[in-house]
């Protein structure tokens, strides 16, 4: 049986060594410096899911406050909170527990006066906060702390590349001026090396073959390069081989937790379509039910659609069939037979929708 520490393949596990990624370290260490030494900044830290940012951010602010006695960060996830919480959350770090009367503009006041007198410097991050519904007015009141203290920083994490003016409005941007960072995805190898170092800090020993590791880093890199994907499937791969009695992940058990996550992924794309797309969700249906009865065209869908009373034009048609193929859901091919010009071929198990 395989024992390990799984914390190691936590959200909230911090490595010893980072990875990869040394320009960006670099880059929001300086940005740290510049804060320390009395400039106020803000940071735009942004990528897709799972590729590095917010460990990236805590490995190099966690060593910046470390090493400096009269530096705090405040790290905050803002899925989790509304702006008035997260003011609160900065008040509560610098100056303690919020009274029942406590405004806003009042916390704010305490906390640039406490700053000030003990000469202290603070980084406010505010993870996932795209997530945050109206963190404009969070910000806005981050931006009056720095405008009455010094030595403040903000950094902003998300997963949204183009979004700061519409996070923030064109006036609070142009205030706070924010440099940028991009993260890009991870290649295969960084990927594998990633997943091995885990491994080593959760069982000091290699557990699996070396070509099981190799395939789960491709499978990562082909669908999304989330990282936090691929410790699911590891771990996924290592609850299949104890169920096997194996002492080490092989190859074959990898490629059964692959099948499983693929399948999580579809129910999951599928959902989403479901609740944002409806409409087309129920064309995804017709067309997962006249697969269940045979070939499927253009002809017999639109003749579907008639019956149902669906209100969808052929544009429209055209557009979710595009849609679905760019998914990965079906293949469209051109085809003509019996006045029907594309064939579609259905690429996920037609039970799950």
């Amino acid at each position: 049986m395989l024992d390990f520490h799984s914390y190691a393949f936590s959200e909230n596990f911090i490595p010893q060594v980072i990875i990869d990624r040394e320009k960006e370290q670099e880059i929001i260490a300086d940005f740290l410096k510049e804060v320390a030494n009395g400039r106020n900044s803000t940071l735009y830290i942004y990528g897709i899911p799972g590729i590095g940012k917010t460990v990236v951010t805590r490995y190099v602010t966690n060593q910046f406050e470390e090493a400096r006695e009269n530096a705090s960060v405040i790290y905050l996830i803002c899925s989790a909170l509304t702006p008035a919480n997260a003011l609160k959350e900065v008040y509560f770090h610098i100056c303690g527990k919020v009274g029942p009367s406590l405004d806003s503009y009042s916390m704010v006041k305490r906390v640039a006066d406490r700053l000030m007198k003990k000469k202290h410097c603070i980084v406010i991050v505010l993870d996932n906060f795209d997530k945050m519904n109206d963190g404009e007015r969070l910000v806005w009141k981050i931006h009056e702390l720095m405008q009455r203290a010094v030595r403040v920083g903000l950094i902003l994490i998300s997963t949204n590349r183009l979004g700061l003016v519409r996070l923030l409005g064109n006036r609070l941007c142009s205030r706070l001026s924010p440099e940028t960072l991009s993260f890009n995805s991870y290649d295969g190898e960084t990927l594998k090396q990633i997943l091995e170092s885990r491994i080593r800090q959760a069982f000091g020993k290699k557990i699996a073959e070396e070509k099981a590791l190799t395939k789960i880093a491709k499978f990562i890199e082909s669908t999304n390069g989330n990282v936090r994907t691929m410790f699911k499937v590891f771990i996924n791969a290592m609850n299949l081989a104890q169920q096997a009695n194996l002492k080490r992940i092989t190859t074959k058990i990898v490629k059964e937790a692959i099948e499983q996550e693929k399948q999580n992924m579809l129910r999951e794309k599928l959902e989403e379509i479901k609740e944002t797309r409806p409409r087309m969700f129920k064309v995804l249906k017709i067309i997962a039910e006249l697969s269940k009865q045979g070939e499927v065209y253009t002809g017999l869908i639109k003749e579907r659609i008639r019956k149902a009373g669906l209100a969808v034009s052929e544009r429209t048609l055209d557009y979710y069939l595009n849609q679905m193929e760019s998914l990965g859901l079906i293949d469209l091919r051109e085809w003509r037979k019996r006045g029907y010009t594309r064939k579609i071929e259905v690429k996920f198990p037609l039970s799950i929708v």
